[in-house]
């Protein structure tokens, strides 16, 4: 006798996510700010998954409603200010932490670090070499280990490591390594545009990057909980 094919399955993924972090109570601020660096970086903001932290409660609603706009998709909240909130809407709740799903209880006084890497770190298991360009609405991931990129990483476009990136072009998207919270990690680059730089969720924009080098051979790595990003000879 043939057992009914089932409805549907259960499949676990890792996938990098943004942690989104409030820091005052002041919505007409957060929604320019929003609104800036989805025009700063359109491609790198649209579709971008987040996970909403707060060190001030402030009105969800509005904070849901202001973060869609600009075409970010929230998919939950970290304990704290905004948790009860969350769960009187029907939002998901994690922990600040681990992004894990918190456990029903009061809200706690604060959140954790601006930016907290949602996975546990990841054993190297190899490097993943990509011979082409990476072009605008591509997605490049190496789980478990280095990527290396022999050309272009073209704006609106992203390459993800749970290891180092490596980029021997011009790096003008987005480059997310120690995507599983390897602190250790590095993004190397021929020529640094980027639109965005993130190692172990700790990220820059290009509106900071541009303070650093640009257009030059660079590297960016974590110090003391701090991005890092200069001048790299190659």
């Amino acid at each position: 006798m043939n057992r009914p094919r089932p409805a549907l399955e259960l499949k676990g993924r890792m996938l990098p996510v943004t942690r989104l972090r409030v820091l005052r109570d002041e919505a007409e601020a957060i929604r320019a700010q929003l609104q800036a660096l989805a025009q700063q970086m359109p491609q790198a903001v649209a579709g971008m998954p987040v996970v909403i932290d707060a060190d001030a409660a402030t009105d969800l609603r509005a904070l849901l409603a202001a973060v869609r706009e600009v075409g970010m998709q929230p998919l939950a909240v970290g304990e704290g200010p905004l948790a009860q909130m969350a769960r009187i809407l029907r939002v998901a709740v994690v922990s600040a932490d681990t992004g894990k799903p918190a456990a029903e209880r009061p809200p706690a006084a604060g959140a954790g670090r601006a930016v907290k890497p949602d996975l546990p770190p990841a054993s190297r298991v190899g490097t993943r070499i990509v011979t082409q360009p990476v072009r605008s609405g591509q997605q490049i991931y190496a789980e478990g280990g280095d990527l290396v990129v022999l050309a272009a990483v073209s704006a609106g476009a992203e390459v993800i490591a749970d290891g180092c990136i490596h980029v021997y072009g011009r790096l003008a998207g987005r480059a997310l390594a120690g995507a599983r919270g390897d602190e250790t990690a590095r993004v190397f680059c021929r020529k640094l545009d980027a639109e965005l730089i993130a190692i172990a969720g700790i990220y820059a924009v290009s509106e900071q990057i541009n303070d650093g080098p640009r257009g030059v051979s660079a590297q960016a790595y974590l110090q003391d909980g701090r991005l890092m990003i200069e001048l790299h000879q190659v």
